[in-house]
């Protein structure tokens, strides 16, 4: 495992404990900022799209703080310590060196290129590690934003399938050796 912060011209990441999840999801402003040395945008909660998996890692990094890495990173502007969303790993590499990543900015700041600028450093960062041959974005075609930002980091479409609840997801990836 290599760095546990990465930083970017504008943002700092660093990846979420158990404890900073728990203070998150109980909106605890205080807390979280004492975990994180981040602002958050009021009232205090996760990104959209985030709160349904954060309890399911939180359990496992009780288990396993080691691989907070391999989970939620919090997306922080270096600037003015305000957290503006979060990138997230479905967990480590599978057997043929698979990761997938997710990614969502508060809305206020969406538009601001945080999300591509994350997901990059996110992305060379797997890379970096061992093991690691392709990274996986999925985006729902209605998404646009998501879309966008998977484009802009390299990442193509390689498939689809249907989901229930939110219809056709675009599977997108980029390889090792195509950022070489």
């Amino acid at each position: 495992m290599t760095e546990t912060s990465l930083q970017t011209p504008r943002l700092e990441l660093v990846p979420l404990s158990g404890d900073a999840i728990d203070a998150l999801l109980e909106g605890n402003a205080a807390r979280l900022r004492s975990l994180t040395d981040a602002e958050f945008p009021q009232p205090v909660g996760p990104p959209p799209y985030m709160a349904e998996s954060l309890p399911v890692v939180r359990n496992r990094l009780r288990t396993t703080p080691a691989e907070a890495p391999w989970w939620n990173w919090l997306v922080i502007r270096q600037d003015n310590r305000e957290a503006v969303g979060s990138v997230a790993f479905g967990g480590k590499p599978d057997a043929a060196g698979a990761v997938l990543v997710g990614y969502a900015m508060y809305p206020a700041r969406e538009g601001n290129g945080y999300a591509t600028e994350a997901v990059r450093a996110m992305v060379d960062w797997a890379f970096a590690q061992p093991g690691v041959q392709t990274v996986r974005a999925l985006a729902p075609v209605w998404n646009t934003p998501a879309v966008h930002v998977a484009e802009k980091v390299g990442m193509r479409p390689v498939g689809s399938y249907e989901d229930d609840e939110v219809g056709e997801v675009l599977i997108y990836e980029t390889l090792r050796a195509s950022i070489l």
